[in-house]
């Protein structure tokens, strides 16, 4: 699969979030073009990945090397998001993975779509932890690892001029959306001119079981999959503290059950007032029971 966004996708995206999510996209990064790296796992066999070509990677894990539509950014100086998304796989397979030169380390989520047989648009994904063999096989002691840092945050985050959207930490597993108010309004006057543009769901919109790992000191990945709207694509932000930033992507099925993955970047501002009383863990303890 192409992983390059169709034009039929990327005009229903537009449908939802005018000038797509895609919007503020810088180039892709080339800077890992002719490298390869053994990447030793802390479980599992180790993965060898290369990257022979423009937006194209070789990745071995444990068994024949397989050949990956790719799409890479920089989230800092040394660090870099690779989404890999394997050509022909069955269940379809990608790999995102945060890639640290500077620090040696690497983190691998491998992402399935088409394994739960009740849910075949669901994501479901396995996370690693391991570190670059240096030429001399040396390998780091420290580890990126699973995090509480940014529970009880807010940040609002931009994507597109038209498009933005508060994400709340509530929760080591879990996180809300909010709107601002310029959002209200927008999306009431969408709803008014197209009722049926928007699919009935849960608000304010949650996941359970979403991941906050630590990359680096001013570094974090966040990762959710949207199981409560019905499409059970993953979101993952790279997220830079220092300059409030993020890179990621979006992998799954769009709402026009369309196959798809994509990546982008936005900014942010953090979020100072209190959360609402209907964006609380409570809440969504309670609507779960």
């Amino acid at each position: 699969m192409n992983i390059q966004v169709s034009k039929a996708v990327e005009e229903a995206r537009k449908a939802v979030f005018p000038g797509g999510l895609s919007r503020y996209r810088g180039p892709f990064s080339r800077e890992l073009e002719g490298q390869q790296f053994e990447l030793v796992m802390d479980e599992g066999p180790s993965i060898t990945v290369s990257f022979p070509a423009r937006n194209k990677a070789l990745v071995t894990d444990g068994g024949a090397p397989m050949d990956a539509d790719t799409q890479i950014q920089k989230a800092e100086d040394g660090a870099y998001f690779v989404l890999a998304d394997i050509r022909g796989s069955k269940p379809r397979t990608a790999y995102m993975m945060v890639i640290d030169l500077f620090e040696s380390l690497v983190t691998v989520v491998k992402a399935q779509q088409g394994t739960v047989e009740s849910f075949p648009n669901l994501v479901t994904r396995n996370v690693r932890f391991g570190a670059i063999r240096d030429g001399e096989g040396n390998l780091p002691e420290k580890r990126p690892s699973f995090t509480k840092d940014l529970v009880g945050k807010k940040i609002d985050w931009t994507y597109n001029p038209d498009f933005s959207i508060i994400h709340v930490y509530l929760d080591e597993n879990y996180y809300t959306t909010a709107r601002n108010e310029e959002m209200k309004k927008k999306m009431e006057e969408a709803r008014k001119k197209d009722p049926g543009r928007f699919p009935k769901r849960m608000d304010p919109y949650y996941e359970k079981d979403c991941l906050y790992i630590k990359l680096r000191e001013n570094l974090y990945l966040f990762s959710f999959v949207e199981f409560n709207s019905g499409s059970g694509t993953q979101g993952m932000m790279i997220i830079n503290r220092d300059r409030l930033t993020d890179v990621g992507c979006f992998w799954g099925s769009n709402r026009e059950n369309v196959q798809e993955g994509y990546t982008f970047n936005a900014y942010g501002k953090w979020v100072r007032e209190e959360i609402p009383e209907d964006h609380t863990v409570e809440r969504v303890k309670a609507l779960l029971k």
